[in-house]
């Protein structure tokens, strides 16, 4: 990313999280550096330039840059991704039984859409382009 300054806030934005481990960010990483107006703008450019994904409210994910597809995606996957934001959220969560029993090896059967069964209440949208977290 080209930045005009190196004290604006955008790039401020951008280093934090850069600093930060894991793939998910969430708004309150970055509220400490300037007002709420100026933090939406900088997330704003973020995702326009490619170097963010907006999951959904105030949850924001990292994205990898593909030289050969010319492309971004998420490095760990969506359903990684999205299980990770609900840990960040303190949203307790568990695979659906299909997914147990393939993992614990009672089935041979691949689940091919998982689904994460929530265990509190959580209202929100999370979604990564056209792929939405499913709830069991």
């Amino acid at each position: 990313m080209k930045v005009a300054f190196k004290k604006s806030i955008t790039f401020k934005v951008l280093k934090r999280i850069e600093k930060l481990s894991g793939e998910v960010i969430l708004r309150s990483d970055v509220a400490t550096i300037a007002e709420p107006r100026q933090i939406s703008r900088a997330l704003n450019r973020l995702v326009q330039d490619g170097r963010l994904a907006k999951l959904g409210y105030g949850v924001y994910a990292k994205l990898a840059r593909s030289e050969i597809a010319r492309t971004t995606y998420l490095k760990e996957g969506v359903l990684p991704t999205m299980r990770e934001a609900l840990n960040r959220l303190s949203i307790r969560w568990e695979p659906s039984s299909e997914e147990q029993d393939y993992q614990t090896g009672r089935s041979t059967q691949i689940p091919v859409n998982p689904t994460t069964k929530l265990k509190d209440r959580f209202r929100r949208q999370l979604r990564y382009r056209d792929m939405e977290l499913t709830r069991g």
